[in-house]
């Protein structure tokens, strides 16, 4: 073997070693990430958020709630309540709103739902006959401390595992408000993202809120008085009390 073939014999076995390596270094490269999981990694660094924004702009009583599932958007019409509690320092806002059943959701094509957004709100207000899902977010503040977060849902038909009324706690969000001074309701307004364990309700996996809230002096409607509300006969009365109203 002269000088030559002995370079040519190292030189092969060198690029041998190099394009196993290469090929053992590709093996070992990870695949893609799926979807899901991405989606649950997001999930869990979602962080709790609750504080005083001085460029926050006051938006209308009236407002949309905006909902999502991460791909798909949608929003429909509320209703910002508000009740202050002055001596410590204390207030409670709710957002009120309302969705068709899901048996009417099932049979109503998307084009249907957005040139009918008043649907969910208006017409339920105006019927004589009623068929709807009522829904009312809850939100207490005490100084600069979320007390709670609760979704109310009341509707005509038994759909919530064979009852009327669901209740669904909250414990992931993002909360802007202009003060932490509840003193004077209309000086309270802000913004809010929430995260919730289940779906809303209006489409699948629906498990994203945002929304804007004006607070002022109006009624609260308490979870009691939601889990009682006898809806139609309510409704029947309207000419009474109009208005997106529970009665006793």
């Amino acid at each position: 073997m002269n000088k030559i073939h002995f370079i040519l014999i190292i030189y092969l076995l060198l690029l041998i070693g190099c394009k196993s390596d290469k090929k053992k270094s590709e093996e070992n490269i990870e695949s893609p990430i799926p979807e899901k999981v991405i989606k649950t990694i997001e999930k869990d660094m979602f962080l709790n958020s609750f504080k005083i924004d001085t460029t926050l702009i006051k938006k209308d009583a009236f407002g949309d709630l905006k909902i999502s599932n991460s791909i798909k958007k949608d929003s429909i019409l509320s209703l910002c309540h508000c009740k202050k509690y002055k001596k410590n320092n204390r207030i409670k806002i709710q957002l009120k709103t309302a969705i068709p059943t899901q048996k009417e959701l099932d049979t109503m094509s998307e084009s249907f739902k957005k040139r009918n957004r008043l649907l969910q709100f208006g017409d339920l207000s105006s019927r004589k006959t009623i068929n709807g899902q009522f829904k009312f977010i809850t939100i207490v503040l005490k100084d600069s401390i979320i007390e709670s977060i609760n979704l109310y849902s009341k509707s005509t038909e038994k759909e919530y595992n064979g009852i009327d009324f669901d209740s669904l706690s909250i414990d992931k969000y993002k909360i802007n408000v202009s003060k932490f001074n509840y003193s004077i309701a209309s000086n309270v307004y802000g913004n809010f993202e929430l995260h919730l364990e289940k779906s809303f309700g209006f489409f699948e996996n629906d498990t994203i809120l945002k929304g804007d809230f004006l607070c002022n002096n109006w009624r609260i409607t308490e979870k009691e008085q939601i889990k009682n509300w006898n809806i139609k006969k309510s409704f029947k009365n309207r000419n009474n009390d109009r208005g997106f109203r529970v009665n006793q």
